[in-house]
């Protein structure tokens, strides 16, 4: 993308975020979006309002969150991005397993809102 054309601070922004780590672009997505939320409806319903106006966020975030999936992380890593992070109860399976199976259902529910939104 051409962005010679865009105003300095949008410019800066671009890059700036472009340089994130993996783990700080699905950390800030999962405080974004996932935190301080009462459940997965609201979670979607906020994936939505963002893809209304542009998935290129949503992008970034699934590709980081496929990402994090299929390298192996430091044990804890997972957890905290979920629980400490994003807030999430995993009473169910307090570990990296039970985190990872929640940010598999998480992609899913990016990579469904991006279908839906780009096949409109």
């Amino acid at each position: 993308m051409d962005t010679s054309s865009l105003p300095e601070p949008l410019r800066a922004r671009m890059e700036q975020q472009a340089a994130r780590s993996t783990w700080e672009t699905v950390r800030d997505f999962i405080e974004g979006f996932v935190a301080d939320t009462s459940g997965l409806d609201e979670v979607r319903t906020g994936l939505q309002q963002t893809a209304d106006y542009s998935t290129r966020s949503l992008h970034t975030a699934l590709a980081a969150i496929d990402a994090i999936l299929v390298e192996p992380q430091p044990e804890g890593t997972l957890l905290r991005l979920v629980a400490g992070h994003g807030g999430w109860d995993l009473d169910h399976d307090p570990t990296d397993a039970g985190a990872a199976v929640f940010l598999h259902e998480l992609a899913g529910m990016v990579r469904a809102v991006i279908e839906q939104t780009e096949s409109r």
